[in-house]
């Protein structure tokens, strides 16, 4: 048994390892996106109702890739938890024990644990006074849409 997730109710966040060709999350793009846009003054919209309509149209999806390269959590984020999801990264194995060699270096976060996740990787010093011994182990990517 092998989970990529320690629960919680909080505030989601993600542990990624994003160094490798294969992601843990994949966009697939058929047709780029195009923009449409109805806004002349003899479109029937505009003429009949004096409303101007845009839009994208485009083709695409987004799935899972290598899902042992990402890590989700809804528990606090602290030292103590981002060292956790780091630990279940690194220790993911492959098939007959071998190690996968995974090496997170991508902290997803939303607006509210923008503070937290630069304390954990920018911080010279930990909460204690003590060094910070996960400076600069990731970036951090501040995500608007998970909130």
């Amino acid at each position: 048994s092998v989970a990529n997730t320690n629960g919680g109710a909080g505030t989601p966040w993600f542990l990624l390892d994003v160094s490798r060709a294969i992601k843990p999350i994949i966009l697939q793009k058929r047709r780029d996106f195009d923009f449409v846009a109805k806004d002349k003054l003899t479109d029937d919209n505009v003429f009949n109702n004096k409303e101007f309509v845009y839009g994208a149209d485009a083709r695409g999806n987004v799935g899972f890739g290598f899902w042992q390269f990402a890590y989700g959590s809804k528990q606090t984020l602290s030292a103590t938890n981002y060292a956790t999801a780091r630990a279940a990264l690194s220790g993911m194995k492959g098939d007959y024990g071998r190690p996968l060699g995974i090496m997170p270096n991508l902290l997803v976060v939303p607006p509210s644990l923008e503070s937290a996740g630069r304390k954990i990787l920018n911080s010279e010093y930990a909460s204690g006074g003590e060094t910070n011994e996960w400076k600069g182990t990731a970036e951090l990517l501040v995500v608007p849409w998970l909130a």
